[in-house]
């Protein structure tokens, strides 16, 4: 039983430390990396009708610029699952698929907020979509890791 505590303590602290390091790359190339004041053509561009970018990526797959819409579709949602992963993992009590959305929302929401006030990449809804669709797949994959830890 003792083992399994500081089997349990260890993922613990090995999950906070990798939080930390994810969220410091998720910062860097989505707000430093961009570069501070990027506009196209001296205007900035923001996004605030939803599934509007999301469609126009989809539209692109199959074409010239596949490559383009999958990174865009698939890598906002890739970016976010390590989010839905870690935090539960983080924290010691419990916390529901609801929260650990909400979270992910939030945070997302954070970024493209800091992107707008900055004019730093560009400010868009279909992100918070993207990312909080990650986010929610990173629980599902932490609830089915649990699943097959507990059946250890």
């Amino acid at each position: 039983m003792r083992k399994k505590k500081e089997k349990s303590k260890r993922l613990i602290i090995v999950s906070r430390l990798l939080f930390v390091l994810y969220m410091l790359c998720v910062l860097y190339f989505l707000l430093v990396s961009e570069g501070f004041g990027r506009t196209n053509g001296g205007v900035y561009r923001y996004n605030l009708e939803p599934l509007a970018e999301i469609k126009r990526f989809y539209n692109m797959l199959g074409g010239t610029r596949t490559y383009k819409a999958v990174l865009n579709l698939f890598g906002n949602i890739a970016c976010f699952m390590p989010f839905g992963l870690f935090v539960p993992y983080i924290f010691k009590r419990k916390i529901s698929f609801i929260k650990v959305v909400f979270t992910t929302f939030m945070f997302s929401l954070c970024i493209e907020v800091i992107q707008l006030y900055f004019m730093i990449g560009i400010f868009d809804v279909d992100d918070l979509i993207l990312n909080t669709i990650g986010g929610a797949l990173g629980y599902v994959v932490y609830a089915v890791l649990n699943i097959i830890r507990n059946e250890d």
